[in-house]
């Protein structure tokens, strides 16, 4: 456990250069590493004393919205530019493409001036102040002593259920912004379940890949699913300065258009991709991971 913090925190520390310089990878690997950072944090609460690194997770969370911003500008220039692309020529009216960008490299500014801000501030000091803490005294619990290979599945069971929770909460909510936000509270729960196989993976060996694979195959659904939501009230905003201007805002429309049929492809796979999650070769291990015998060839490994 000891070996993934230090590797993720590594990793975080390496992508600075990069952030500092605007560089959209960049951004988007610490952004990402903040999260399996908390995921690991969070979700190992077994072994790693919650009380006593929820602060550090809290931190971690604020520096990840603050790259969030920009790293969703990004994403959608990627989809607009997909979006335009895609378009025959003669259905690209107006001054699409120009407003697009105008307003997109708005927001790309206002990203990186808000990245910035983070990374000058003494909230981004101590917060790598309490990294430096966490590695040279984490804040192991009792059962830190048991074998990784039957004690760490346990924390993933836990989180596989809190996804099953957060599903069973947007399947049972109307649809409208409030769905949007529960599926997005269901990737966020199956993004934990992602990241903490990965650290699973070396202990457990395939029946933890299996399980990671399938999580990222959820989270690239769900991921569409967001990408969109975060994509139309931009392409309303602009449809309707079109028509305040007098212009025809019938490329904006067509292109909210596909992002809704995107939603709803989402929700017409959806089904699909749970039943491959929830697959008895996926999750049984967890099950019986409890009962494994600790003389396996990996339940010497030490958490």
């Amino acid at each position: 456990m000891l070996d993934a913090l230090r590797a993720q925190v590594e990793h975080l520390r390496a992508q600075e250069p990069g952030v500092r310089q605007a560089i959209p990878t960049a951004v988007t690997e610490m952004r990402v590493t903040t999260r399996q950072l908390r995921s690991t944090l969070r979700g190992f609460s077994r072994v790693l004393d919650p009380e006593a690194t929820r602060p550090v997770a809290e931190e971690l969370k604020w520096l990840g919205a603050q790259l969030g911003e920009e790293n969703d500008t990004e994403a959608m220039i990627k989809e607009f530019d997909r979006l335009i692309a895609a378009l025959p020529q003669d259905l690209i009216q107006g001054s699409v493409e120009t407003e697009l960008e105008h307003e997109l490299g708005r927001l790309a500014r206002q990203g990186k001036d808000t990245i910035e801000a983070a990374l000058a501030s003494d909230r981004y000091r101590n917060l790598q102040r309490m990294l430096d803490q966490l590695l040279a005294d984490p804040p192991f619990t009792h059962r830190t002593g048991r074998p990784a290979y039957t004690e760490l599945p346990k924390n993933l069971a836990k989180a596989v259920r809190r996804l099953d929770r957060r599903l069973a909460e947007a399947e049972a909510t109307a649809p409208g912004p409030a769905r949007d936000e529960a599926l997005h509270e269901a990737r966020k729960a199956d993004k934990q379940v992602r990241y903490m196989t990965e650290t699973l993976t070396p202990i457990n060996g395939k029946p933890a890949l299996r399980l990671r694979r399938q999580a990222k195959k959820l989270q690239d659904l769900l991921g569409d699913y967001q990408d969109a939501v975060v994509t139309r009230p931009l392409l309303h905003k602009l449809s309707a300065a079109a028509h305040a201007k007098g212009q025809t805002a019938f490329t904006y429309e067509l292109l909210d258009a596909l992002e809704q049929d995107r939603t709803e492809r989402v929700l017409r796979e959806l089904p699909h991709r749970l039943a491959r999650l929830h697959d008895d070769r996926t999750l049984s291990w967890l099950r019986q991971s409890r009962h494994a015998h600790q003389d396996r060839a990996l339940a010497s490994a030490a958490i």
